[in-house]
């Protein structure tokens, strides 16, 4: 028996269909004769960080999150080093994270998996304004991110972003120095930095196609294509999932990763908006937060 708290992105939860996921997991612990959760809600201020710490204070020994990308990695945050796994049952618009990590959008299916899958370390990227669960950018990125509409949001889910890349697929490039381990590399004409610890996009779009959440390693791609017709060839590439070096497409990987820019550019890590910076400096914590996940699939 453990002792189980939900924190949840109340305004996510209203937008799935059928029964509130909080209500399955009630059910379910009580046909197996256990308490019922322990449910905090994240608010403007509290992106999920301090409903965590009052989850853990409490005694909590599994964290089911039900929300999107951002709220994900704010629990993450805090139970990164703790040994007290998460759940995730999703309710944002990309759930990116879910999604790498085989686990499915059906709230019952994933229900299930929170209370009967089996516990798996991933890694986590550290950085001064939290972690990166699954990705964070710079440039087109970022504002993809940032300035998809609220309301196709809500309708569409992530092809709404569909809607701001357009708007920022011309916007000009920048030039980057990017430091893997200690190594340093200057780009120019950059329209893009990636830094991955997942490698799976949306729409069969696949950034990193190598990627393994538990490989001890960040990845950071630098696109760079120079018109429009360079980002078709970039979505060609992704979608055809290669890994190779070419062109508009840079990829490099290691244990810490440093981006400085030659001007303010937006950021974002994990769907969330950060504030505009010149880079992001990011070092992998390996096999620090422990994930419920589906014990009949392998890797990811």
């Amino acid at each position: 028996m453990e002792s189980v708290a939900v924190v949840a992105h109340e305004d996510k939860l209203a937008t799935l269909p059928g029964t509130d996921p909080r209500e399955l997991l009630r059910a379910a612990l009580a046909a197996r004769g256990e308490p019922p959760p322990r449910c905090y809600a994240t608010t403007a201020r509290d992106s999920g960080g301090e409903a965590t710490r009052a989850a853990l204070a409490a005694g909590a020994r599994l964290v089911v999150v039900c929300g999107g990308d951002g709220t994900v990695s704010a629990c993450a945050a805090v139970l990164a080093g703790t040994g007290v796994p998460m759940a995730v049952i999703p309710a944002g618009t990309g759930n990116l994270v879910a999604g790498n990590l085989g686990i499915p959008k059906d709230p019952a299916a994933a229900v299930e998996i929170a209370l009967n899958g089996v516990d798996r370390p991933i890694d986590v990227g550290r950085m001064t304004e939290g972690v990166v669960v699954g990705m964070a950018g710079l440039g087109l990125d970022a504002a993809m991110v940032q300035d998809a509409p609220r309301s196709l949001k809500r309708r569409l889910g992530w092809p709404a972003y569909l809607v701001s890349l357009t708007r920022h697929l011309a916007d000009r490039g920048f030039t980057i120095a990017v430091e893997v381990d200690g190594h340093s590399t200057q780009y120019r004409h950059v329209r893009a930095v990636v830094i991955g610890n997942l490698g799976a996009l949306h729409g069969s779009l696949t950034l990193f196609p190598d990627a393994q959440a538990d490989d001890g390693v960040l990845r950071v791609a630098i696109l760079a294509p120079r018109s429009l017709f360079g980002w078709l060839v970039v979505a060609t590439r992704l979608l055809r999932k290669r890994g190779r070096n070419g062109g508009s497409v840079q990829r490099l990987h290691g244990q810490r990763i440093f981006i400085n820019g030659s001007r303010e550019l937006r950021r974002e890590s994990d769907g969330e908006a950060l504030a505009d910076g010149f880079g992001l400096d990011v070092v992998v914590e390996p096999a620090a937060l422990m994930v419920r996940s589906d014990r009949n699939r392998d890797g990811g």
